[in-house]
């Protein structure tokens, strides 16, 4: 089972932010929108990194009463320590990947290196339970009919 499978059922669309927006935008956007994470985006469209609720709670703890000044870009996850993947990845890998570097939203890139879509480990895991409950009605299926 493949990334694009995810991304037929959930679609493409990405919240983003600019990376020198104040994080209390950020916030509004995150709680607003009900969503983990927003792609930093440069003027270009081009990916500068990615801002978690993880990013924002860690710098917040560290800063403490200086936090309301800070940028997006001073807390985010900078484009050299993104983690991502493609449409054609395996969700097996995707979540090893996720798992092992404890992050939980995934950002998916073209061929091209342009940002497609993101995706979470809580859509990894809808879509793996999706799959083995089809696979369980089929395998009862043939149990009960006798293919």
């Amino acid at each position: 089972m493949k990334v694009k499978y995810i991304l037929a059922d959930k679609g493409t669309h990405v919240y983003s932010i600019h990376p020198d927006k104040p994080v209390s935008e950020a916030l509004r956007v995150l709680n607003e929108e009900r969503i983990g994470a927003l792609m930093v985006l440069n003027d270009e469209q081009n990916i500068e990194g990615i801002l978690s609720e993880r990013d924002v709670l860690y710098k917040y703890a560290d800063v403490g009463h200086s936090a309301p000044d800070m940028r997006v870009k001073d807390i985010m996850t900078p484009k050299e320590k993104l983690i991502i993947g493609h449409a054609s990845d395996d969700l097996a890998y995707v979540m090893s990947v996720m798992t092992e570097h404890k992050i939980r939203h995934l950002p998916i890139i073209s061929e091209e290196g342009k940002l497609v879509a993101i995706i979470s480990i809580g859509d990894v895991v809808k879509r793996l339970l999706k799959y083995a409950e089809h696979e369980k009605k089929m395998l009862l299926e043939y149990i009960e009919l006798g293919y």
